[in-house]
């Protein structure tokens, strides 16, 4: 599993290839929001590589520490939730993005890829949702459809601000140009893909109360939330959250 002290020092030593992602995101046109909704399509995480999730966890480092904490109780508590509660990205504030500068690719590229290519990326991400309701079946979690959160159908309310067109197959080369970034770290990037599933919140849910404590953790309060839509195990957890375990590096 990874340490926090992996976290501190793999932070360090990737701080160069952070300017190399920020170059790569300038080859994306800058978009606008013109559904009337800003946040609207930041309910769930967006997928991440390794080097994107050191550089939030740069951006967590350098919060001031009231701010980090506050922060951390939002990922534990988005992670032990999903997918049975919509409480939205963390760093999401009134419809607006916290992180903006240091956002994701995949937010990046959110309403750039064209519809067809959107939309099959939106029914993987529900298949790979509806797969792990069927684990959580399998433990004896039933799940009411209407109590599952699921994505919206692909945006096409994105606009830019550029009049360059940009191609599903120009997006998907920058994709791999961030990814393979990752190889510098190849060993933590394993970890961080195979152990957590790519997914920060975990990642970092773990860190705050230990690997076995959020896995079983999520178990017991996603069981909670499904029969009896009560939260108080949910509440205790996030009482036990341990924020020097992502000190500040100020």
């Amino acid at each position: 599993m990874i340490s926090n002290s992996e976290i501190l020092e793999a932070v360090q030593k990737a701080r160069p290839v952070f300017e190399k992602i920020q170059s790569l995101y300038q080859r994306l046109p800058e978009t606008t929001c013109d559904c009337g909704e800003p946040g609207t399509c930041c309910a769930f995480l967006p997928e991440m590589t390794l080097m994107e999730a050191l550089q939030w966890f740069q951006v967590m480092q350098q919060m001031p520490d009231a701010e980090r904490v506050a922060l951390i109780g939002k990922f534990v508590e988005f992670y032990l939730t999903n997918p049975i509660r919509r409480t939205g990205c963390p760093f999401l504030s009134e419809g607006h993005c916290g992180i903006y500068e240091f956002r994701t690719f995949a937010c990046r590229a959110y309403g750039l890829w064209s519809k067809t290519m959107g939309q099959a990326r939106t029914n993987q991400s529900r298949e790979e949702k509806m797969r792990l309701v069927k684990m959580w079946q399998r433990y004896g979690i039933e799940m009411v459809p209407e109590a599952i959160v699921n994505e919206m159908d692909y945006c096409n309310h994105v606009g830019s601000k550029s009049d360059i067109k940009i191609s599903d197959k120009r997006l998907m080369a920058v994709l791999q140009e961030i990814y393979l970034l990752d190889k510098e770290m190849a060993d933590l990037q394993t970890k961080f893909e195979n152990e957590y599933y790519s997914d920060f919140s975990f990642l970092v849910a773990s860190l705050a109360l230990s690997t076995k404590k959020a896995v079983l953790g999520k178990f017991a309060v996603i069981k909670e939330l499904s029969r009896s839509g009560t939260d108080q195990r949910l509440k205790n957890l996030l009482s036990q959250i341990k924020p020097d375990r992502l000190a500040s590096t100020n």
